[in-house]
């Protein structure tokens, strides 16, 4: 099931590559001698010619095809028909997927900028009040007597909620956007959060600042080197084969152009989904506070109920 919309594309290519191949009214057709290993070495059926694009095709799109994390109430059957309408719209139209990947990598750029300005300075500035507090406490301390010493409490730093922050990066970045957040309340999932609502929240102490570090979301992903190992292999052995064929005055068939322009289209995508994780089957819990009053609005929560 999973292939059979990828033949159908194929199969619809097929007068693609009839065309280019020589017509066998032409005089220019070369004749064929069967007996002659080296003359059927170097011959390509047509199978072998949709063969090479289907696998190149299929590595391309599938490697560089970076779902968002499904809801919680979606099933097996609805993520992977997602995932096959992506791959669709890979192979149709890869500018939409630019464009569509572009977007996404300019929001996280801007959310890790937000938090990283946002929690990051806080962070520092609480630092330095801490370090203010010591030299305080220090100069106290040294003005009482080392008698009552141990008998005075000793001053402690406020409470700081955000100072376990670690500075954002990219996989950050995507990681939020990509619905990798989702709101508990009374230990119960609400709705997912978006950056915005996140931050807000944070803010307004509704909620602790998530501490998940990069190497944890990477974990979490299901792409790994190996992976993307293959599709750039493939990608390549493809390109090679061209590349040959054209230095050696070979012909070569529109599908197979059809299939670099695809392919090449797709690797611009898969650039700058580079630092996306990729899979991802479960967000990251944050808890709402018992002693904040509960959220009135949330986006997604919004959105589902209007669709249900």
């Amino acid at each position: 099931m999973t292939l059979l919309p990828l033949a159908i594309l194929f199969l619809l290519h097929v007068p693609f590559v009839c065309s280019s191949l020589p017509s066998i009214n032409g005089t220019s057709l070369s004749t064929l001698n069967v007996s002659d290993p080296s003359s059927y070495s170097n011959t390509r059926s047509l199978w072998d010619i949709i063969w090479s694009c289907a696998a190149t095709l299929f590595a391309c799109t599938w490697t560089a095809v970076h779902p968002n994390i499904p809801g919680m109430d979606e099933g097996k059957f609805i993520v992977f028909s997602r995932r096959l309408g992506i791959m669709m719209m890979a192979l149709i139209a890869p500018e939409l997927m630019i464009i569509w990947a572009t977007v996404q990598f300019l929001s996280a750029r801007d959310t890790v900028k937000d938090f990283n300005d946002a929690f990051g300075a806080q962070l520092h500035q609480t630092h330095s009040a801490c370090a203010d507090i010591g030299e305080s406490t220090a100069t106290l301390l040294s003005e009482i007597p080392t008698s009552d010493r141990t008998n005075s409490p000793h001053l402690s730093a406020p409470h700081v909620t955000n100072r376990a922050f670690r500075e954002w990066t990219m996989t950050h970045g995507f990681f939020a956007w990509m619905g990798g957040f989702m709101l508990y309340l009374d230990d119960k999932p609400r709705a997912t959060l978006k950056p915005k609502e996140l931050k807000r929240f944070v803010l307004e102490g509704s909620v602790e600042m998530p501490i998940i570090v990069e190497a944890d979301i990477e974990d979490r992903s299901k792409g790994d080197a190996l992976s993307k190992g293959i599709a750039i292999l493939q990608l390549a052995w493809f390109v090679l084969q061209l590349v040959a064929r054209y230095i050696q005055n070979l012909p070569v068939t529109l599908l197979e152009l059809d299939t670099l322009a695809v392919a090449a289209l797709t690797s611009i995508a898969y650039g700058f989904w580079w630092k996306k994780p990729k899979d991802v089957g479960r967000p990251h819990a944050v808890y709402w506070r018992a002693t904040a009053s509960p959220p009135r609005k949330l986006a997604y929560e919004y959105v589902v109920n209007i669709l249900t």
